[in-house]
């Protein structure tokens, strides 16, 4: 019996939403372990701030700028007990080899997924939520919770409406899963709320070139930081996204969202988990069935017209 915390190291590099989805893992975990339990989170520096919001379910960050081998001498001087490794590539696996502890990681599904996106698979990837509890599930019993963590809890925005508003999360980090302007048109036309923009650095021209058009909006993409962007979204009453870390922290805070889909789809296991009443997931109609595009929305997207184009189609029709 350990006469301290058990020391788990979990590690999941990136990106914002495969990080946000963590946090269930995260309290799962805790809950499951005998005693007082102390959660090491390993991370790319630039996430580091979708962590801090996660508040007092992690006790230490350690982050990389480059390699591994900046914290590896710090990581075995920590006494860790275990590893959870949510990410599982070539980085994670050099930690878990040098570390040399009993450690569980996650399944990608990576030839699911490829069978999928080829049309050769039918059944939809379990959600990731589920993957990254299985992954340790069955060493400490862990169970899936009813509902998300409290997240980003004490932060705010001072750019925050006074007013019931919405929020629309621009941008995207890959093509197939950027909102196009006929969705971005059609939502401003049917909003009666305040409409405010969020987004990171590269979408700010498009933030300012959306409130040339409309200028009732207010333009916050690029001016805030995650945390703010956070509170913001806490504080709307919905929330529109892609298939973004946006999607998932809005759903993580309790927001509805409504969610479009363009070359990736639900079925890859990376739909909006437990969302709140209110949301909607809208995708390119049913003659393109569930096939996604590609993985990741990198690639070009197969069809004419495009599926997020199909998509906004559809939302049209929603609307009219």
């Amino acid at each position: 019996m350990l006469d301290r915390p058990t020391r788990i190291l979990v590690i999941r590099f990136s990106s914002i939403g495969d990080i946000v989805l963590t946090a269930p893992a995260l309290a799962s975990l805790k809950e499951a372990i005998e005693g007082p339990c102390e959660l090491h989170f390993l991370t790319k520096a630039s996430m580091r701030s979708v962590i801090e919001g996660m508040g007092d379910l992690v006790q230490h960050i350690h982050t990389i700028d480059q390699t591994t081998s900046e914290v590896m001498e710090h990581l075995r001087d920590v006494g860790i007990d275990y590893v959870v490794d949510l990410h599982n590539n070539v980085r994670s696996r050099s930690v878990k080899r040098s570390l040399k502890l009993i450690s569980f990681t996650v399944d990608k599904q990576n030839v699911a997924k490829w069978l999928l996106v080829r049309g050769w698979r039918k059944q939809p990837i379990p959600h990731v939520v589920e993957r990254y509890i299985h992954s340790f599930s069955g060493a400490f019993g862990a169970k899936t919770p009813d509902a998300w963590p409290p997240l980003f809890t004490e932060t705010t925005c001072a750019s925050a409406p006074d007013e019931p508003f919405a929020v629309i999360a621009i941008g995207a980090t890959h093509a197939g899963k950027r909102l196009n302007g006929v969705i971005i048109d059609q939502i401003l036309q049917q909003e009666t709320r305040k409409v405010v923009l969020v987004g990171g650095p590269d979408d700010r021209e498009q933030g300012e070139a959306i409130r040339a058009q409309h200028p009732f909006v207010l333009q916050l993409a690029g001016t805030t930081t995650l945390a703010e962007s956070a509170a913001l979204m806490r504080e709307a009453e919905h929330v529109y996204a892609g298939d973004t870390g946006m999607m998932h922290l809005a759903a993580a805070l309790g927001t509805a969202v409504t969610s479009f889909w363009g070359c990736t789809r639900p079925g890859l296991g990376m739909a909006p988990w437990k969302p709140t009443e209110g949301s909607e997931v809208i995708s390119p109609d049913e003659t393109l069935g569930p096939r996604p595009c590609s993985k990741l929305g990198n690639r070009s997207c197969r069809h004419t017209p495009s599926c997020m184009e199909r998509t906004a189609s559809k939302f049209l029709v929603k609307q009219a």
